[in-house]
């Protein structure tokens, strides 16, 4: 694994401007980050998701009050619960909600998950922090950090992976219970966010006036609408890592056909290299149905393979995301855009839980372009 385009931008951003002239007590927080933010289009909108690590250097603790974030011509101002539930605390239990969410406790550290909404401005050339923070005495501070650079790479724009109507599983969202977008992995002593734009794909039916992903047997894979339903390559390119025969899992039955590592957890899967870091992931299909191999050149439409539920996966569904490392979890993932295509606005539903998934209620679809789909959100693809 090389990380030779990675290390000159963190070491960029390791760079931290001095707390605003005139503080004595300068707080001793480390703020980088962990990529380069990159803009999407999401359901119509420009948006930037990135992700601030804060590290606390001293024996005291500090409070986030509010942390103020300048895209362009862009304002946003984050503060009480809506901070609160951008923060992850590394290493410790979940908080109870309040200030103590805010509160980076002496030698911890803290992920603050950023979505910026541009609405129809485009891509600024750099984001700019300040930081608003409460010493143990209750004194306040301010800290202005060094422009982040944003990328001006737009993104790849790739054909649809399916065919029908499909929920986008767990889009790119900043809930605190976001499966795809919190899941960072440290691989090689590097903090990867492979999933950041990922996309668990499942269908549905309404069922005695319920939405539900499955009919008969809830324990069976072949009562799950999307299962064995073909999958297609998004973008041209070249197949580099392949994997079959892995069993499928029993759907919510809350255990795993084989234990599940970091080399496995994607199931039965294929990575496509479309371009210079960028690579594809297709993941947990059904066995036997993997149609490619290493080498292979393949093109936009072909089937990869059908769905199945094998891997870190309890029910059936695709699961597809493109990171810059030919890996499923140790890469940086990076956005993406679908062609074209008709998308509802976001919906309601857990489609990343262990347990069945429930669908809310789905507002109108209309054509996109060049577009992301919103949380959760119901795409037609012809």
């Amino acid at each position: 694994m090389t990380l030779t385009r990675f290390l000159p931008f963190c070491i960029h951003l390791l760079v931290v401007m001095p707390a605003l002239a005139g503080d004595p007590h300068a707080p001793q927080l480390n703020a980088s980050f962990l990529a380069q933010p990159a803009a999407i289009t999401q359901n119509g909108s420009m948006r930037l998701a990135y992700e601030m690590l804060i590290t606390n250097f001293s024996k005291s603790s500090y409070v986030l009050d509010a942390i103020e974030a300048r895209a362009g011509e862009a304002q946003s101002k984050f503060a009480g619960a809506p901070l609160e539930a951008m923060i992850t605390h590394l290493g410790t239990p979940a908080q109870q909600g309040g200030p103590a969410d805010r509160t980076i406790a002496a030698g911890r550290s803290v992920i603050v998950f950023f979505i910026l909404d541009l609405g129809e401005s485009g891509a600024p050339r750099a984001i700019e922090h300040l930081l608003h923070v409460l010493d143990d005495k209750g004194d306040g501070h301010d800290i202005a950090l060094a422009p982040l650079l944003v990328s001006d790479e737009g993104p790849v724009v790739v054909a649809p992976p399916l065919r029908g109507q499909w929920i986008a599983g767990d889009s790119l969202n900043n809930r605190p219970d976001a499966a795809h977008r919190r899941a960072i992995i440290v691989d090689n002593g590097h903090a990867w966010l492979a999933q950041r734009y990922a996309i668990d794909w499942v269908q549905y039916q309404t069922l005695n006036g319920m939405r539900t992903t499955w009919k008969g047997p809830e324990g069976k894979n072949d009562s799950y609408f999307c299962y064995d339903q073909p999958i297609y390559i998004v973008a041209d390119g070249q197949v580099i890592d392949t994997a079959d025969g892995l069993p499928e899992n029993v759907p919510h039955s809350g255990k795993y056909a084989i234990p599940i590592d970091l080399n496995n957890a994607a199931g039965n899967h294929v990575i496509v290299k479309i371009a210079p870091h960028h690579f594809v992931l297709y993941a947990h299909m059904r066995p036997a149905t993997v149609q490619l191999k290493v080498g292979d050149q393949v093109r936009a439409g072909e089937i990869v393979g059908r769905i199945g539920n094998t891997g870190s996966s309890t029910e059936p569904h695709l699961h597809m995301h493109i990171d810059d490392q030919p890996s499923f979890l140790a890469g940086n993932g990076v956005p993406y855009e679908f062609t074209q295509g008709d998308a509802s606005g976001p919906v309601e539903a857990n489609v990343s839980s262990s347990a069945a998934i429930s669908i809310g209620p789905i507002g109108p679809q209309r054509p996109f372009t060049k577009d992301y789909p919103a949380l959760n959100a119901l795409v037609t693809f012809k």
